[in-house]
This record gives structure tokens, C-alpha cells and sequence, in this order.
């Protein structure tokens, strides 16, 4: 295959292409482990405590239970910025994908470019030998 300058450009825009996969693969986990500590902290807040006995302890229960419902709110605002992030990773991939593949383009482009010019050459030359033999018969 031949070489063009945009080869290089081509290499630069398919690793931040890359890049940009493994970022959203690691914000889609990160998406992934915020789900499972959200879903784990609404199990510990739906777990009541109160059973029969002294109003203290209830009072106790009262502010742990509080307390879980705090966890849970974190929890969920943890969730929210994670899927920002995935978000704003799936954007990345998107303008990543489209900058490689119009690289790819222009690089197919130059190529095809190269290979009319070499075809072109290539005629001129059998043409111009066609017509020296033509005078050389004649």
C-alpha cells in the first residue's frame, strides 16, 4: 500500500479513538458500581429496626434510619454525575470516531489521487512508446 502524510494523522486520530472507547468503558463502569451502591444502600434504608422496646431506642433507630436516607441521596447523586460522565464519554467517542474516519476519508482520498496519477503515468509512457514504434515502421 502506499504511504501519504495523512498515514500519521490517521494512527494519531484512531488511538485518541481508542482512548476514547476505553473512557467510556471505564465511565459505563463507573456507571455500573454507583447503580450497585445505590441499590445497596436503598436495601440498608429500607431495613427497619423499630421492634418492641424502649422509645430510646427508637429515637436511636429513628436518626440511623436518617442517616441511611442521606447515604441514599449520595447514592443517587453519585449515579447522576456518573452517567454526566458517561455521557460526556459517549460525546468524546462520537467526535473521535467522526475525526478518524474523516482522516480515513482524506487519506483514501490522497491514495486514489496517487493511484490516477500512477495510471495516467503509466499510459503516457505506452503511448509514447506505441508511437515510437509507429515511426520507426514508418
Amino acid at each position: 500500500m502506499a504511504r501519504t502524510r495523512l498515514d500519521r494523522l490517521v494512527k494519531v486520530r484512531e488511538r485518541s479513538e481508542a482512548r476514547a472507547q476505553e473512557d467510556l468503558a471505564r465511565a459505563r463502569g463507573g456507571v455500573a458500581r454507583a447503580a450497585e451502591r445505590l441499590e445497596a444502600t436503598r436495601a440498608g434504608a429500607r431495613i427497619d429496626g423499630r421492634g418492641a422496646g424502649a422509645a430510646g431506642l427508637w429515637a436511636v433507630e429513628e436518626i440511623a434510619h436518617a442517616r441511611a436516607l442521606r447515604s441514599v441521596e449520595a447514592a443517587e447523586a453519585e449515579v447522576a454525575q456518573a452517567l454526566r460522565r458517561e455521557r460526556v464519554a459517549q460525546a468524546g467517542l462520537a467526535s473521535a470516531r467522526n475525526e478518524a474516519e474523516a482522516a480515513r476519508r482524506a487519506r483514501e482520498r490522497k491514495l486514489e489521487e496517487q493511484r490516477a496519477e500512477q495510471e495516467r503515468k503509466e499510459r503516457r509512457a505506452l503511448d509514447e512508446l506505441a508511437t515510437l514504434a509507429f515511426n520507426r515502421r514508418a
